[in-house]
């Protein structure tokens, strides 16, 4: 009778082995899925902020352009009130004004 509950023993424990392994595999098989979900994602992120990135330099660029005609414009004023100062001190010197 020993040897009868030495095999039914080794076949509750190869059972419960088996139910383990099955048990591993499916988590395994979620962990594969949850990692190829999350590899994905994290490479959509880096995508979005590579094209962030773009559109921050486009912006920073435009705004420089901005500026660069601003100042271009300001020293156009100038020019032109010096100019028209200019005329007025002629003016002055030949009585007009």
């Amino acid at each position: 009778m020993e040897r009868e509950e030495q095999v039914q023993q080794l076949a509750a424990e190869k059972l419960a082995a088996e139910e383990r392994a099955a048990e591993q595999v499916e988590t395994l098989r979620q962990l594969n899925s949850t990692n190829v979900a999350l590899s994905a994602r994290a490479l959509q992120l880096a995508q979005d902020v590579s094209r962030a990135q773009e559109e921050l330099r486009a912006v920073h660029s435009m705004s420089e352009r901005e500026q660069e005609q601003r100042l271009a414009l300001l020293e156009e004023i100038n020019l032109v009130q010096t100019e028209n100062g200019n005329f007025r001190q002629q003016l002055r010197a030949l009585g007009k004004l």
